[in-house]
């Protein structure tokens, strides 16, 4: 998830709470599946849920992250998704957080623990913020009522969109 203020992307960083697995380290918002729940829903769920925010603006990224679960001997594919949020948006934690901060791409990069999670900022960097065919084509449509309710009127006039 990131937002554009001052004409640069700022990327968010959660730092999972103590008492959770792997406290104290940063990373963007993750999750699982619901049973019966598509990916994008999901992604839509844990946001609100972790962050108490509503993107006005989603792609798809190109490429899913892959890992091994030695628990069920499995690799698993997770597809990414980019999230917009205004540039005021102000973030309110879910208890498996206990700091939440925007940063520069670089910055979160170094913060975040998993390779595949900044090779993630690498592909929103490519595919989305640099706009451009690519970047259209990986737009997710949100219905039409939700686009204008949250876009900010800097992004409405966009001709990319």
């Amino acid at each position: 998830m990131f937002r554009r203020r001052r004409g640069t992307a700022e990327f968010l960083a959660l730092r999972r709470a103590v008492g959770r697995a792997l406290p104290g380290v940063w990373q963007p918002v993750t999750g699982k599946l619901k049973r019966g729940e598509t990916a994008f829903a999901a992604a839509r769920r844990e946001v609100r849920e972790e962050t108490g925010l509503s993107p006005f603006r989603w792609w798809s990224l190109e490429t899913p992250t892959l890992y091994f679960d030695p628990g069920r001997d499995l690799v698993v594919a997770l597809p990414l998704f980019a999230a917009e949020v205004q540039a005021n948006a102000s973030v309110k934690l879910s208890d498996e957080h206990q700091d939440a901060r925007f940063f520069a791409a670089r910055s979160a990069g170094e913060l975040y623990l998993w390779h595949a999670q900044r090779r993630g900022l690498e592909a929103v960097a490519a595919q989305v913020l640099a706009g451009g065919t690519l970047a259209q084509a990986l737009a997710i449509a949100l219905p039409r009522a939700e686009r204008r309710r949250r876009t900010p009127k800097a992004h409405r006039s966009d001709p990319r969109r």
